[in-house]
């Protein structure tokens, strides 16, 4: 792969999360897209499943359901929740960490939404500190802290989060991923997420062969017609990265 406007030549990938060279990446790039849909709370809920489940990521699946169910019936509007599962410091079961959008919830209403499905002694806080490193952080099990965040706990590596999680790396409502009022598929967000990253430095990445790469960096008006190609043949917000 080849930038064509800085020169930066690096690996091509396949993208798949089973890679352990592109799960990491594939973290990050989820990061962003989380980002720019910008929570604005950071939720906790303590226990999702028990350490002897065997169907953990079931069993929190369920039981997140359940917390925003009990909520609906109380009159609040949960919002938009994206969140990973992760297993507990002290190995007594699995908790998840979620970013939310939308209105407010109290600490007590959360509490006892909680305690109906089961699901442990909940936190929620305000997102104080804007940026990206709450979404780091809810990832970081996959390698997503690769800007300077905690590694992922000694008891836990990225193909355990991976699997804790059946495969994937979060799990959202149907509305989190939303854009400039748009929903949009989470690998669209992704690339509109990098797009925004580098909205004020063009990019322009070319896959080619390793023997290619010099001549092309060195022939102006190679590159100049490859990266015509890049922006003819890819949307707006997919431009700027691969």
């Amino acid at each position: 792969m080849v930038e064509l406007f800085s020169g930066m030549v690096f690996p091509d990938r396949c993208r798949r999360l089973r890679c352990p060279f592109c799960l990491p990446l594939n973290a990050r790039r989820r990061t962003l897209a989380i980002t720019l849909a910008r929570p604005v709370r950071m939720i906790r809920l303590s226990l999702v499943a028990e350490a002897e489940d065997q169907s953990v990521c079931d069993t929190a699946l369920v039981r997140v359901k359940r917390v925003r169910q009990a909520l609906k019936r109380k009159g609040i509007n949960p919002g938009e929740w994206c969140f990973t599962i992760e297993k507990n410091p002290k190995e007594t079961g699995y908790h998840a960490h979620c970013l939310q959008t939308g209105g407010y919830i109290s600490q007590k209403a959360l509490q006892a939404a909680c305690t109906s499905a089961g699901a442990g002694y909940p936190d929620i806080r305000a997102i104080k500190r804007e940026g990206i490193w709450t979404s780091r952080y809810g990832l970081k099990g996959f390698g997503a802290d690769g800007y300077g965040l905690k590694t992922f706990r000694p008891n836990g590596d990225p193909t355990e989060a991976l699997r804790l999680n059946n495969g994937r790396l979060e799990h959202h409502s149907r509305g989190f991923y939303s854009f400039e009022g748009e929903v949009l598929p989470v690998k669209q967000m992704e690339s509109a997420a990098v797009a925004t990253l580098n909205a004020d430095q063009p990019k322009a990445f070319v896959a080619m062969r390793g023997e290619y790469v010099q001549r092309v960096l060195t022939d102006r008006r190679e590159k100049h017609r490859l990266i015509m190609n890049v922006k003819q043949r890819t949307p707006t917000y997919m431009r700027a990265f691969r």
